[in-house]
């Protein structure tokens, strides 16, 4: 198991653990309303810890975190997957509380990995169309396949829960999909982005040193030169 991959499972399971313990999950979930009141640390923290007494839910979702994870983090590289994950957690907060704002339906509050969890398995999906899997032993599929299952199954969970609202309850889970999707397709251009900012911070910093320079101007009379060689 990569490490980092090892670090998102421990971080899952010690922050299950405490808030079981403790009965202070809801401190870390994603609850739209509170974010908008300035409880930050809400964007991610809700990631990493399961409902009270979902064992099933820990268990699972940890298996395919350490699954995907393993491939992801070879593909990826582990410090561009843990910037994923954490990136596919802080999405989902960020447009759950801006859709929050004009749809009710999605003030609701979200506590566990699944979001994140889903938007690894459509990676991996993404990035490996052709390759097949067993779904619990019985079912083979291909990626491409298993993608497309986990967007519309996504769907079909949220209207059979509450028809069109209750879509609104997976709005963190379709907005961890979607960044999926935009970094499988390369729609997103951070390396271009950093060029850009590298070379504006470089003309920066040329522009602040050059001040105290100042530009000698001709006067009109070229002094011819005074020696040869």
């Amino acid at each position: 198991m990569p490490p980092a991959v090892g670090l998102v499972i421990v971080l899952l399971l010690a922050g299950t653990l405490v808030g079981w313990i403790t009965g202070l999950s809801g401190l870390a979930a994603l609850d739209p309303v509170s974010i908008g009141e300035g409880q930050l640390w809400r964007l991610v923290s809700w990631a990493f810890v399961q409902p009270r007494g979902d064992v099933l839910g820990l268990l699972f979702g940890g298996m395919l975190i350490w699954w995907t994870g393993s491939q992801l983090a070879y593909a990826w590289g582990e410090a561009r997957f843990l910037g994923r994950f954490f990136g596919f957690a802080f999405a989902g907060s960020v447009v759950a509380t801006a859709v929050a704002i004009v749809w009710p339906p999605a003030r609701a509050a979200h506590l566990g990995v699944w979001p994140v969890a889903n938007a690894l398995l459509f990676s991996w999906a993404m990035i490996y169309p052709d390759q097949q899997v067993n779904i619990w032993g019985v079912l083979p599929v291909t990626g491409r396949t298993l993608g497309l299952m986990v967007v519309v199954g996504t769907l079909l969970y949220g209207l059979a829960t509450g028809g069109i609202p209750g879509v609104g309850l997976f709005v963190p889970h379709l907005a961890a999909l979607g960044l999926a999707w935009i970094f499988a397709r390369g729609r997103l251009p951070t390396r271009r982005w950093r060029l850009q900012a590298r070379d504006w911070w470089a003309e920066r910093e040329f522009k602040r040193k050059s001040k105290h320079l100042k530009v000698v101007h001709k006067n009109g009379k070229d002094e011819p030169p005074r020696w040869m060689n």
